[in-house]
């Protein structure tokens, strides 16, 4: 905690030199108010973050720093770093969380097995490009670590990221997790497409050579019938043979500017399946409520109040 109030006093030291500082907090959850066996509880408190970001006027050089899990007092940093910003070159390094070159599914709180591929993370030197060129952004990441190791390893173990960003079509990530030392080389492959209007579609692929692992998925989320917004996503896995699979769709439909109702529903392998209605309704200021429930072998139901808020 001695260091956390140092690093405020820092920061509004490096404010009073005429730095561009920002704070940005988030915090959000999910509490039930009685489920179908009568009861109370917590279920979702953990997507708390506390960021710091300063940078020089001419945002050449700066840092970032985020803490996560507020509420329970995690005072180490999830991530933090220091980057450098030259005519031709971006260099950032620290304790990384980079997502640059990560593709996403449009909802990741659908009932996939596979939403996203990986990003850039844990201990190291990031260099990126300055500038897209045409549209490419290209880094290499050097992950050097707290402990010592052999130079020779690092190169073996490096990140080779690239990004192609395509006018009115939509945007392309490779991010290759190269371990030739273990080894266990990662490739991660995704697209966004954004050509049609209110429609988004992504396909995302993640190859993990040496453990005989593949994952692949699909989705789609359209907004452009009134008041009404559609998702679905389908993946697929497999490990040595073994394959998985899951499809969810879900439909919201904006019954007034304060209620929805949501329907949706997942099918998994080995016959799992789910099925669900809520009806919901926005308080406004980072506050609603839910009431639904559904079946996915058995009758479940829950009055639920969600927050979330930033700054």
């Amino acid at each position: 905690m001695k260091k956390l109030i140092v690093l405020l006093l820092t920061i509004a030291m490096v404010g009073a030199v005429s730095a561009q500082v920002t704070t940005a907090v988030s915090l959000s959850g999910e509490v039930v108010l009685v489920d179908e066996a009568g009861n109370s509880v917590f279920t979702d408190y953990g997507a708390d973050t506390l960021t710091f970001k300063a940078s020089d006027k001419d945002s050449k050089y700066g840092f970032s720093l985020t803490y996560a899990d507020i509420n329970v007092l995690n005072v180490a940093p999830r991530d933090w770093n220091f980057w450098w910003k030259g005519q031709y070159a971006k260099v950032i390094l620290g304790n990384l969380r980079n997502g640059d070159f990560r593709t996403t599914l449009p909802n990741l709180a659908g009932a996939t097995i596979f939403g996203g591929t990986d990003r850039i993370t844990a201990y190291g030197v990031l260099i990126e490009n300055a500038a897209p060129i045409s549209g490419l952004t290209f880094g290499v990441n050097l992950p050097i670590g707290i402990a010592a190791s052999k130079t020779l390893d690092v190169l073996q173990k490096a990140d080779v990221g690239l990004k192609y960003k395509m006018e009115g079509i939509g945007t392309a990530t490779v991010l290759l997790n190269a371990d030739f030392v273990t080894p266990s080389t990662v490739l991660n492959a995704g697209f966004t497409y954004t050509g049609i209007k209110d429609l988004t579609g992504v396909a995302i692929f993640q190859g993990k050579f040496n453990a005989n692992t593949y994952k692949a998925a699909l989705g789609l989320a359209y907004s452009g019938i009134d008041k009404l917004a559609l998702n679905l996503e389908g993946a697929y896995t497999t490990t040595a043979g073994a394959s998985a699979f899951s499809v969810w769709g879900q439909g919201a439909y904006n019954l007034t500017d304060k209620v929805s109702a949501t329907v949706g529903g997942s099918v998994a392998n080995g016959g799992a399946y789910d099925a669900y209605a809520n009806l919901g309704y926005d308080f406004g200021n980072g506050l609603s409520s839910e009431v639904g429930g559904g079946y996915n072998g058995a009758l479940y139901a829950a009055a639920k109040i969600y927050y979330s808020v930033s700054f």
